[in-house]
């Protein structure tokens, strides 16, 4: 089995299990919505009430009513008052309306969907719903969805199972819905009429409010019966959220928008005073907004929203004030359904709205009585207090049928009240039943995983000559560790089954069936594999001497990454993240420059009292002279940078409503300083691209001018989208997706031109290249002589030249990636690329075992790719929150991920988003990459680093999974769950996605070497026979 640890790609794999581990764990802990598939009919309205019969199809009934949803995004509770609104805050007060609390379920997210050149307007406009799911699937079906739809309702898929729009339609009713286009995703099929808005080309805030009013006039006109043509009128107004995020909720243009809003809620009241029928109108929002103007979190601003409810018939509040109590949005979706006559939803958890309830006491009775019987059907146990106060609400309600004491209905209701109360709070609070079984066993496949994989690091940190020494005397034979590997196996399978059969759980992880015994079966495997990694590495990890020269900046990284995992035990870690990593940055430069001065006062204080051991070291005087005295000003000059870079975007939760330096470069008056950025940065990484060409093969110029090209692209790119002021106004109207295209056929263009070089197409046709970036024959072998050459007599020159490609294609992946994400950025935070850049290079300079410790000769090279790597990480992860990052999904911005494009497309936009968020990670791993490219002298140098290199990051990623779902299981209760643990199990899983992602992209990398050398060693031949 030792050569599975040896393999240089075993950490990728074990890396990939991990994920799959993860996706287990993820099933368990966000399980997906369970529906009954119970479509709701009027024949299911019970007819016998503990014995006593009665008409449900007569009693059931509203009347005719022409009811109005009118959804206004963003609408806090503190809004609908006279101030924002007075014609609808006249009602209330005047009780011809009634004002209830809304409780909207978090995460109270909508994703960006709109493209905008200004900052404000990209953060804040985006905000077209791909998932508004949550609010508008509680308010049509009934029941709460899981946390689970945030992840799955990228694409807004259809709503499964039933509905109020599913019922009206069953009973023929007309729906019309205005507004937000997600609504005709999400229910498709079931409008009579429609009009989606969509918010993907809208820069404003009016437009799509326009859109929706536009239609009023002519939908609220009765016909020649005095009768509006709907049943179900929704209409979805989405500029006050716009605003919102611009601005803020305090922003003088949310006052004039709510004026607006109270004026359509004005016409409709006027319009049903006219109808010959009831007409109702339900105004609410989906959910709130905070000062800041984003949502997605659980404070009171994003929960609360109002909810107000007036009729055309004489309605009269039964609520003192005009003020209701606190309803969820799941009692939406009965309302609706008792005013359209129509049954409650299948899986409907809610409660009709009190101002809605008939006054009838028969009635009323029954409608308590059909909500009441059909959450208890959700209800798994009958022994719960609800359930049997359900039971004694039945047998009052038919003693009153069957004798008519109002003593017997008014304890009925009373029964019936507090047993729906308690239903539906059981019901919401069940919603998400997490799958233990899952968790734990995807917690245990994780942690021997990362095991293995540190078994696997310790045993690449052995220098080469000591894990040669390291193999057993006695190698078993195939057919024995093909035995033995069996039997584990089995143990490994036998355990499984027999946990499922002593805990009897019903998880699906143990259902047996063809699907779930694939992953049932391959737990077992990464079981076994990661046990005898266990225990091979632990047989043959000798020697860890090297560990003993670790020094105190090498034991800060290692400390530092091990805790940072810890940290998440509190919820304010989690939240402020960026804080841990903004301290363990400054800790470590602090460290760093505290210990270069005194190594080089040290240095110069022995060489000037004429110590005799510096003189016998010139090469010493070299690096201290020439490396570690001008390191001292670069690092002040870095560490200033910093502080400048800190300052660019607030993140997290509690100072984010603070401004920032990129509020301030994005105001029009700045405008100058923040094209100055743009400018810089691009022009930086030009730079550093142009430098790193050294590493290809740049015959003709042929990859500076291409990155030149690409590099203009980006900024016509700017000038097209008028985030760039240009003396040449004709950029203004070239087409950006067609610059966008252009730019990506320049960079593939690249890659191509480098492999034919390094093939030897070029060559072959009789151009000249550089000698040693090609393949040539090296021993003289006459064309009839017979001679063999053993594996080190190798007469090509393959290895040298599979370096120079792999320096080469490492470079021009860092260069593509720049550009890229260059192109990607928004223009305050192109400065973080080549930030990022210079911080990677002078860091690796810093850590230098060779300059910060004297006592150190040779054989560093091990130290420092462990330092170094840890070190990138860290880079890695501080950029992501400097960039404004955090583990808020209020935070999540797509802006990137629609540039150059001119219509939806998920995979697209998912790549482009998840590259612009993970952007500091990529550059800063790319550039460790190079960094190993650049340092090997040989080859089999190159693989050693890599698998080094490889090795440290997968174990980090997969010691921060099983630290996090660890705590994800023990907080699974915690009152931030949702708002606070889940999003971040959501960014843990994408950062394993791109992980993996990008160490695949390296080894990519070598097996083009390995084709490239195979196919250039038979270009060659060919050409010299």
């Amino acid at each position: 089995m030792l050569h599975w640890v040896q393999h240089r790609w075993t950490s990728l794999w074990l890396l990939i299990s991990a994920l799959a581990a993860l996706c287990l764990f993820l099933y368990g802990f966000f399980p997906l919505k369970y529906h009954s598939g119970k479509l709701a009919s009027m024949d299911d309205l019970p007819n016998v009430i503990n014995g006593v019969s009665i008409d449900g199809q007569e009693v059931y009934n509203s009347g005719e009513n022409s009811v109005i949803l009118m959804v206004i995004d963003g609408l806090r509770y503190d809004f609908a008052t006279e101030e924002y609104m007075p014609f609808t805050g006249q009602l209330i007060k005047n009780k011809s309306a009634c004002l209830y609390v809304s409780v909207a379920e978090p995460p109270t997210v909508t994703m960006p969907r709109i493209k905008s050149p200004d900052r404000k307007k990209e953060k804040a406009q985006w905000r077209r719903t791909i998932n508004f799911w949550r609010d508008i699937f509680a308010m049509m079906t009934g029941s709460v969805s899981t946390f689970a739809d945030v992840a799955l309702n990228f694409g807004a898929p259809a709503v499964v199972g039933d509905s109020v729009l599913r019922v009206a339609a069953a009973k023929g009713r007309r729906t019309v819905m205005y507004g937000d286009d997600t609504w005709l995703r999400l229910f498709p099929g079931l409008w009579t009429e429609s009009d989606g808005t969509t918010s993907f080309f809208v820069t404003d805030y009016t437009e799509v409010d326009k859109n929706v009013t536009r239609h009023l006039d002519r939908i609220l006109t009765p016909d020649e019966k005095k009768k509006p043509p709907f049943d179900l009128l929704v209409l979805h107004y989405l500029g006050l959220d716009h605003i919102g995020h611009l601005e803020g909720a305090r922003s003088p243009k949310i006052k004039p928008k709510l004026l607006e809003m109270d004026d359509v809620v004005k016409k409709i009241y006027k319009a049903m005073q006219t109808w010959e029928r009831k007409g109702v109108l339900l105004l609410c929002g989906d959910h709130g907004m905070r000062d800041a103007g984003g949502h997605g979190g659980a404070s009171p601003a994003e929960l609360l929203v109002p909810l107000v409810v007036l009729t055309s018939d004489g309605f009269r509040c039964p609520h003192e004030a005009g003020a209701g109590g606190t309803v969820a949005q799941t009692d939406v979706a009965p309302s609706l359904a008792w005013l359209l006559g129509a049954p409650p939803p299948g899986d409907s958890a809610g409660r009709v709205l009190a101002a809605l309830l008939p006054r009838d006491p028969r009635q009323h009775l029954y409608l308590l009585h059909v909500l009441a019987e059909r959450n208890a059907r959700l209800v798994p146990s009958t022994d719960k207090e609800f359930y049997k106060q359900f039971e004694r609400a039945k047998v009052q309600f038919a003693h009153f049928l069957a004798t008519g004491q109002q003593s017997a209905a008014k304890i009925a209701k009373e029964f019936y009240e507090e047993s729906l109360e308690e239903m539906s709070k059981y019901l919401t609070e069940t919603t998400t039943d997490f799958d233990m079984f899952a968790l734990i066993s995807a917690t245990c496949i994780l942690y021997l995983l990362a095991g293995a994989l540190l078994c696997i690091t310790l045993y690449s940190l052995q220098p080469e000559a000591r894990r040669k020494i390291s193999f057993p005397k006695l190698h078993r034979s195939k057919a024995s560790s093909l035995i033995a590997f069996v039997v584990v196996l089995v143990i490994s399978a036998f355990t499984l089954i027999t946990a499922c059969f002593i805990t009897e759980t019903k998880s699906q992880f143990c259902s047996f069936s063809p699907l779930w015994s694939i992953a049932f079966i391959a737990a077992a495997v990464t079981i076994t594999v990661a046990y005898f990694i266990i225990k091979t590495t632990i047989e043959n990890t000798k020697d860890l001497s090297i560990l003993r020269d670790l020094n105190a900046i090498d034991y800060l990284l290692i400390i530092g990454t091990l805790f940072h995992s810890w940290s998440f035990f509190g919820t304010s870690f989690i939240e402020e993240e960026h804080m841990t990593w903004y301290f363990f940055w400054n800790t470590l430069m602090f460290f760093i420059l505290v210990r270069t001065i005194v190594v080089v006062v040290m240095y110069f204080a022995k060489r000037w009292s004429g110590a005799t051991e510096f003189q016998e070291k010139p090469h010493l005087e070299n690096r201290m002279s020439s490396v570690g005295v001008s390191i001292v000003p670069q690092w002040v000059l870095l560490i200033a940078l910093h502080r400048y870079l800190r300052t660019m975007n607030q993140t997290g939760d509690r100072w984010l409503f603070l401004p920032d330096t990129a509020d301030w470069l994005n105001s029009p008056e700045n405008s100058f300083y923040l094209e100055a950025h743009l400018v810089i940065g691009s022009l930086l990484t030009l730079a550093i691209c142009l430098w790193n060409i050294r590493f290809m093969n740049n015959y003709m110029q042929i990859h500076s001018a291409l990155t030149v090209l690409a590099t203009a692209c980006t900024l016509c790119h700017r000038i097209a989208t008028n985030a760039l002021v240009t003396p040449f106004p004709i950029i203004k109207t070239w087409d950006p997706v067609l610059i966008v295209n252009i730019f990506w056929g320049l960079l593939i263009s690249q890659v191509i031109f480098e492999l034919l070089t390094y093939i030897g197409l070029f060559k072959t046709c009789g151009f000249p290249l550089k000698g040693d970036n090609k393949f040539a024959y090296n021993k003289p072998k006459a064309k009839n002589e017979d001679y063999f050459y053993d594996q080190m007599e190798e007469p090509w020159n393959i290895d040298e030249v599979k370096l120079n490609l792999a320096r080469s294609i490492t470079h021009i992946m860092y260069n593509d990636l720049m550009l890229i994400i260059i192109l990607l950025m928004k223009p305050h935070n192109v400065i973080m690329v080549p930030s990022i850049y210079f911080t990677c290079k002078l860091t690796s300079k810093c850590l230098d075992h060779k300059l910060l410790d004297a006592r150190m000769r040779k054989g560093t090279e091990i130290l420092d790719v462990l330092s170094k790597s840890l070190v990138h990480l860290w880079i890695g992860f501080l950029f992501y929150f400097y960039q404004g990052n955090s583990n808020s999904l209020a935070s999540v911005e797509l802006g990137a991920g629609y540039v150059g494009l001119r219509e939806y497309s998920e995979a697209r936009v998912a790549a482009r988003v998840g590259l612009h968020a993970y952007a500091a990670p990529a550059l800063a791993g790319a550039q460790l990459f190079c960094a190993a490219a650049a340092r090997a002298h040989h080859w089999k140098g190159y693989l050693e680093s890599v698998w080094r290199v490889i090795n440290i990051f997968a174990l980090q990623r997969v010691y921060q999974l099983v630290i996090y779902c660890l705590i994800a299981i023990l907080f699974r209760h915690h009152l931030f769950v949702w708002t606070v643990f889940s999003p971040k199990l959501l960014y843990d899983f994408v950062a394993t996605v791109f992980s993996v992602q990008a160490l695949s992209t390296i080894c990519v990398i070598v097996l083009l070497t390995h084709a490239s050398s195979w196919m250039a060693k038979k270009l060659t031949y060919k050409s010299t026979l």
